[in-house]
């Protein structure tokens, strides 16, 4: 229960009135025409009247006086957050050298008459490599023996039509045609020029071949999909261009030869009815760059800002031209102090001036205004002057290196949208978010400030509890949801964590929360990863060794038969057939899943008596006659699952493909 706060003073205008009015009999008993007509009674509303805002006014103080106390204790409203997202710059041409894209470029959405521009800058940067294949081979899955692999010479590729056999002659699901090469080709779109035999795609449908493509990235994940943007030549069945945009690549080693590994794999629909007859051939290969995808985030980037000139006095303040302030980059975001005839000062940005001395070169941003403020002087009981940080001499000229500005909701785009390309980029033709950008905030208001901070006493920016790491962790962009597992008081599995060890299992944010969520929506990105790790790192205990994965996720299908009311028509069953499908994703999510309707809780088994009961509930629906559960991993086939399915500590559950029959 939450303390309650007293009320100053809780009269109102009608209280003060009435009591106004019974005190006139004492004090004036000549006074006997009390109506609201009297002009005597008139005065006393408007005095009331007055005496109400003021009590309304004093009754305000509770309320800054706690405003004032989380300033005290250093809380500040969050600046906006900017979205953040891929995006994909297209080459004019292959180029035989390497093209570079430095970190900066500008890109937009298109301005018109009522919405100006939306302005997104590159966050890294981007080289455009020419890839250098050195090698090609196809692995027979059925084979464990040295014959498993065969080596491929490409040199005699347009000799004599001679030609490669991509898969075994009886393809079967896993096996793979193998490329390598020497050039790290990390988020390139890559374009694959094949020469196919028209006979060899035999038995596919030639717009959903059973194919993926994947490239090697080691570790855990090990093999990580391309996106297929185009695939011309219909599944190997006619000459054409592969456009795939591939992931981060890892060096690996296959055959005797270290390189950087891409396959096309067969799927387990071969062995459904889309599958090979015989295995595709081509006659040609040609491998080029045609561009590249590098991470963006929304807003712009100034250079160099003049702020204006020092008059020596402490505590000055500077203006920037751009608000609100995005985070900043110690090592390029900072103050450049230029003092007259003397030698460029680097200054440095602090959060706040209780620790400067004299002599420090500091200075404090407030990032929702733009004002650069530096240390202020204070008169001492002795009659001295304590300054803290240093000022400027008199006549410096003071400018700010860099920032970024911007942030916000708007930020948050949906794909294909960002076309404009605002900086002037030597061989680059186009520019396209291929993908969402997530992750914008607009500033936080006071209200919000003030519901947290009982959070931010418990934990003072410092982990030590559980509760600690996912309040922490779910103020990081990029988050959705967070849950943190730390050793218990009695042994558990092999896997839990062990004493002095934390695991926290990060959920990102996602663009589309609703329906079948993509596989590719739901891991766990590098970067999320490591800025996770790195604003925990500053504040775990010493001692404490600490780890960042992705959830482990138990991928549900349900397949359902419902029976609805005699005499139902057709119409009613399609109604409801879409109402409990859509009530199976919803509840089977992992961002508005679970009971609550907040996300499935880490670790929360699931039981088919739930699922009964949520089909049970859909109007128009007479009784639920069979519910069977499927469960897999997102590698393999789905498998049926028990009454109740156990999910680990670090373990969600997300919806698969849902079958739902209505009788």
């Amino acid at each position: 229960m939450p303390l309650p706060a007293p009320s100053l003073d809780d009269r109102h205008f009608q209280d003060i009135v009435d009591q106004v009015k019974s005190m006139i009999p004492r004090y004036c008993p000549e006074w006997t025409d009390h109506n609201v007509s009297d002009p005597g009674v008139t005065l006393i509303e408007l005095f009331a009247w007055m005496t109400d805002m003021l009590l309304y006014r004093v009754n305000q103080v509770p309320e800054k006086n706690y405003i004032k106390f989380l300033e005290l204790i250093g809380v500040r409203l969050e600046s906006p957050r900017a979205a953040r997202g891929p995006v994909t710059f297209y080459l004019s041409a292959a180029q035989p050298a390497e093209i570079k894209i430095n970190a900066g470029a500008e890109v937009a959405t298109v301005r018109t008459e009522t919405n100006p521009a939306i302005i997104f800058s590159t966050e890294e940067d981007l080289v455009v490599r020419p890839p250098v294949l050195t090698g090609a081979y196809t692995r027979n899955t059925s084979r464990s023996d040295a014959g498993a692999w065969t080596t491929h010479d490409l040199r005699q590729l347009g000799i004599a039509k001679n030609r490669i056999s991509l898969f075994p002659q009886k393809p079967e699901p896993g096996d793979a045609f193998y490329l390598s090469f020497s050039t790290d080709l990390t988020r390139h779109v890559l374009a694959l020029s094949l020469n196919c035999d028209a006979a060899g795609g035999a038995g596919v449908d030639p717009n959903n071949p059973p194919t993926e493509w994947e490239v090697w990235q080691g570790g855990a994940t090990r093999w990580a999909r391309c996106e297929v943007e185009y695939d011309g030549t219909g599944g190997f069945n006619r000459a054409g261009d592969v456009i795939l945009h591939a992931p981060s690549m890892a060096l690996g080693e296959f055959q005797g030869q270290r390189a950087y590994w891409l396959r096309c794999q067969l799927t387990r629909e071969q062995s459904t009815g889309n599958g090979y007859v015989v295995s595709p051939s081509i006659f040609a290969l040609h491998v080029e760059s045609r561009g590249g995808t590098v991470g963006a985030f929304h807003g712009a980037t100034v250079h160099n800002e003049l702020l204006g000139t020092a008059d020596g006095t402490p505590g000055q303040s500077f203006k920037l031209l751009h608000a609100p302030l995005l985070a900043r980059n110690p090592d390029t975001d900072f103050l450049v102090v230029d003092p007259p005839g003397g030698q460029r000062e680097r200054w440095h940005e602090v959060t706040d001036f209780g620790d400067s001395a004299t002599d420090d070169t500091n200075y404090i941003v407030d990032d929702l205004e733009g004002i650069i403020t530096l240390g202020p002087s204070l008169l001492q009981p002795d009659g001295s002057v304590y300054r803290f940080g240093a000022v400027p001499a008199k006549g410096s000229a003071l400018s700010f290196s860099r920032y970024h500005h911007g942030g916000g909701v708007e930020g948050n785009l949906p794909r294909g949208v960002l076309t404009v390309l605002k900086t002037s980029i030597p061989y680059v033709s186009s520019v396209i978010n291929r993908g969402p950008t997530i992750g914008g905030r607009d500033a936080q208001r006071l209200e919000d400030a003030m519901l947290r901070a009982p959070h931010m006493l418990r934990t003072r920016s410092r982990a030590v509890t559980a509760e600690d790491y996912e309040y922490l962790t779910t103020q990081i962009n990029g988050v959705a949801r967070a849950c943190c597992l730390a050793p218990g008081s009695q042994p558990g599995d092999p896997s839990d964590p062990r004493p002095g060890q934390v695991f926290v299992i990060v959920l990102p944010q996602g663009q589309n929360t609703s329906g079948r969520i993509a596989m590719e929506q739901l891991t766990l990105s590098a970067e999320v990863r490591e800025r996770v790790l790195q604003d925990l790192d500053k504040r775990r205990l010493l001692g404490t060794a600490l780890e960042v994965r992705g959830p482990q996720y138990a991928w549900i299908s349900v397949s359902a038969k419902l029976r609805l009311p005699e005499r139902s028509d057709a119409a009613l069953a399609v109604e409801v057939r879409a109402q409990a499908e859509a009530a199976l994703y919803r509840y089977l999510n992992p961002y508005t899943g679970g009971p609550r309707g907040d996300g499935w809780p880490f670790g929360r088994d699931l039981h088919q008596s739930e699922i009964f009961s949520l089909l049970q509930s859909i109007p128009h629906v007479e009784f639920v006659e069979d519910v069977q559960m499927f469960v897999s991993d997102g590698s393999g086939a789905p498998k049926p699952a028990s009454a109740r399915l156990i999910v680990p500590r670090h373990g969600i559950i997300c919806s698969d493909s849902h079958e739902v029959k209505v009788s």
